[in-house]
């Protein structure tokens, strides 16, 4: 008999913290910038492009900046995506 409202209060307990940790969720931050995310999703050939006219650093042939959908400005995102390329040419 002593042990009921123990079980009870226990039950409620676990409802109560299961709803609060439900309700706390993290928010998602993603996870490549937007310069990364362009790299990701163009191809092979144009990122061999992309390598070629950075090493090259050709005024007379400039890097061609892809599109990507992005928050930032067209001179943010350049410098983002010229820092990707930093990395991966």
């Amino acid at each position: 008999m002593r042990h009921a409202p123990v079980l009870a209060m226990v039950a409620v307990l676990s409802a109560v913290l299961l709803s609060a940790c439900a309700q706390d969720k993290p928010e998602l931050r993603p996870t490549r910038s937007a310069g990364e995310g362009a790299w990701y999703e163009s191809s092979t050939a144009d990122r061999h492009e992309y390598c070629e006219a950075y090493r090259a650093h050709d005024p007379q042939r400039p890097i061609s900046i892809p599109t990507y959908a992005s928050e930032e400005s067209r001179d943010e995102f350049a410098d983002d995506f010229y820092n990707v390329l930093k990395k991966k040419c």
